[in-house]
């Protein structure tokens, strides 16, 4: 009988949880400039790049263009942190939300690199974490991206 009520009081708990999990992921669809003078680089450069994010419940598609160049980079995944191939075919990713933050582990050969999506209260401002896992690096970059209307 008393496993039958821990069981209990652990379902309950779960439904009324699992709507509130929800609440805390911002939509991160639109498009995005990047913002040069709020960024901090360190270990990267970049003079210019726009994302266009599409964003659902269970996926995300990114389509990313530097410095005017067309596409750079056009990938779709889902956001329960599956990996899926970005790329070419050494090159993957996966992306799951910690709170209100969408991370994204990239794998590209030897190189492994974490991205850290926030959004702003006001929803105008992206701003993007990105840490060099292997190799190692001590100094984040962080992009800033202003939302276009």
């Amino acid at each position: 009988m008393r496993n039958a009520a821990t069981l209990l009081a652990c379902s309950v708990l779960a439904v009324v949880a699992l709507p509130l999990a929800g609440q805390d992921r911002p939509n991160l669809s639109g498009t995005w400039q990047f913002d040069s003078s709020k960024s901090q680089l360190h270990t990267m450069t970049l003079a210019d790049a726009t994302w266009v994010i599409s964003e659902d419940d269970s996926s995300i598609q990114i389509a990313e263009s530097e410095d005017g160049a067309g596409k750079k980079l056009d990938l779709k995944c889902t956001t329960d942190g599956k990996e899926c191939k970005i790329g070419g075919a050494k090159a993957t990713a996966s992306f799951w939300y910690n709170g209100p933050m969408l991370v994204e582990m990239e794998n590209k050969g030897e190189h492994v690199t974490r991205y850290r999506m926030k959004l702003s209260a006001d929803g105008k401002t992206l701003t993007v974490e990105t840490t060099s896992i292997v190799p190692q690096s001590t100094q984040a970059d962080v992009l800033v991206f202003q939302k276009h209307a």
